[in-house]
């Protein structure tokens, strides 16, 4: 049982990093882009002899098409060396960054959200040792599951609002002609989840404590 167990938390441990690869990449890879963007800038301000300059940031913007009936864009296939018609789903466009708003702070939303997912995952081993330790139907592992499930929800709320207030800024900046902005592109439902399985299976725990102290009692 325990080998099963243990093969079962390896690979929630690899899919959950795995799953975190895309946007600790899309921060990493941001972070290095913009500052070398904005020494790049800074430089050519200082050679121009310029006191202000115009910093860019990147906007997301999910798209949706209006008419799948009809393709609003082309595309150039290097390989056959023709061009094809194309929709736009996402796309990054860069605009001033004194337009963005709240949306600037973004990063320090997913910053939060990957901080409590690791918070998450460090009570998960936690648990899992536990129960390798043959301690499982226990109040300490209760509040575990409690806050494994609490992180997970924090962890989502950060995200979403990330995503939210892109979204809002882009629907306010842009408006594309064959498109219409798509919140739902972004919406990822598995750390509310996960969340939400975790409280449950927190709550089973409970209830099954409860009803063994009482019947310890009764006895």
């Amino acid at each position: 049982m325990k080998k099963q167990l243990n093969l079962i938390c390896i690979l929630i441990f690899f899919f959950v990093g795995l799953s975190l690869v895309p946007t600790i990449y899309m921060m990493c890879n941001g972070f290095v882009d913009g500052f070398k963007a904005g020494v790049s800038q800074t430089e050519k301000a200082h050679e121009q002899g310029e006191n202000s300059m115009d910093i860019l940031s990147p906007v997301a913007l999910n798209l949706w098409p209006k008419s799948l009936t009809s393709a609003s864009d082309k595309v150039f296939n290097q390989k056959d060396q023709k061009w094809y018609s194309s929709s736009q789903i996402k796309t990054l466009v860069w605009v001033d960054s004194k337009k963005m708003g709240l949306a600037r702070f973004g990063g320090l939303l997913t910053l939060i959200g990957l901080f409590f997912i690791a918070k998450a995952i460090i009570q998960f081993y936690k648990l899992i040792n536990a129960i390798n330790h043959e301690v499982i139907f226990d109040w300490v592992n209760v509040r575990r599951l409690n806050l494994i499930g609490r992180n997970l929800l924090i962890s989502f709320v950060a995200m979403q609002a990330y995503m939210i207030t892109n979204y809002w800024m882009a629907s306010h900046l842009f408006e594309l002609e064959g498109y219409q902005h798509n919140y739902w592109c972004d919406f990822q439902s598995m750390g509310l989840i996960m969340g939400l399985i975790a409280l449950l299976v927190a709550r089973i725990f409970a209830i099954g404590l409860q009803m063994k102290e009482e019947q310890e009692l009764t006895i």
